[in-house]
Parts: C-alpha cells; structure tokens; sequence
C-alpha cells in the first residue's frame, strides 16, 4: 500500500469512517492546479501547495466530506517549528526526520485546523499521534467545507522559522512541491 493510501487509511480510522472507504478528489485539490473546486469553480491565484481532503463516500455511497473537527492524525514523524494562521484556521509546519541534503529540509504543513494547546513549537510528534481537529470553516462564513490541507514540501534549511508561513509556501521560486501521492 502507498505511503499516501495508507495516511487516508489513518484518516478514516481516526474519525472512524470504517474500511470501506473511498476518498473523492476534484482536480482543483490536487497539487499544482490552478482549478478552485468551490464557490465559482473559477481559478486560483496560484497553482495549489497541497492536497486537500475532504469528500468520501463508502462503497457507492452519498458522497460525505470530513465534518469540521475530525481528528487530524501526523503522517510521520518530526518536530513542531510553526504554528501560524491560514484563511480557514491554523497550519501546523512540521519539520520531518527525512533530509534531502545539509542545505535542505522537508517540511509537513496541515493546514485549516483547529490546533489544540499541547501542540506547540518543539512539539515532537509520532505517526498516527492525532496533532489537530479541522476547522470548522463555516463559522467564518467560507464557502469551503472543512477540509484538510495536506503539503509536504522541500526548501533551503536556512529559512528561519518564524518564516515558514502562507507568505512562503505558494513560492515556487523558494519551495519545491512534493505530490504525496508520489511519496
């Protein structure tokens, strides 16, 4: 089983969805797409940093999205080096034990969440440790059902990380995209 089939695995089963089930992707969730998959279904501004997980469904079910706070459960290891705002709710950046090199490092971002106060800066987490609950977007009047977004990129080790933030990541001159689906 792929590394990314098996976190969508470990999704279902933290909010104990079952076995079954299927998970649904418009092409506007997925990485580098310029297509919105809400609202207009129009353009984003910027090609897409990650990959959002929402919509399901069992077998050949309705089709169901995740409800704001579901469990978020860590994909891997590492340590806590941000926590900052995002138009829905809260990203957590976390920097993985993988290295590419001296010069770079990868890094995890979960982003819309609601992030409880035991996960800090310096906060080591474990695979499958439930780390945030998805935000509940619609009490802040968005459109957009609660949905986790999911990146994991790779960039210069030297940024700082009070840097690490939505200003940084859609810079595809300073951040390398890694599709989890390929992982």
């Amino acid at each position: 089983m792929s590394w990314f089939r098996q976190y969508l695995a470990a999704v279902a089963s933290a909010s104990h969805l079952g076995h079954d089930v299927e998970w649904l992707f418009y092409p506007g969730m997925l990485p580098d797409s310029r297509l919105k998959w809400w609202g207009d279904f129009g353009n984003r501004p910027a090609a897409h940093e990650g990959i959002d997980i929402c919509f399901y469904r069992h077998r050949t079910g309705p089709i169901l999205s995740l409800p704001s706070g579901a469990p978020v459960p860590a994909w891997s290891p590492g340590t806590v080096i941000n926590v900052c705002d995002d138009f829905l709710g809260r990203s957590l950046v976390v920097e993985t034990e993988t290295h590419t090199s001296n010069d770079t490092r990868i890094l995890e971002i979960y982003a819309h969440l609601s992030v409880s106060e035991e996960i800090t800066f310096g906060t080591r987490i474990q695979t499958g440790q439930i780390i945030a609950r998805i935000a509940d977007t619609h009490a802040i009047g968005s459109v957009l059902p609660p949905h986790l977004h999911l990146s994991c990129i790779e960039l210069l080790a030297r940024i700082p990380g009070h840097e690490l933030n939505w200003s940084l990541f859609p810079r595809r001159d300073k951040v390398n995209v890694i599709h989890p689906v390929f992982l």
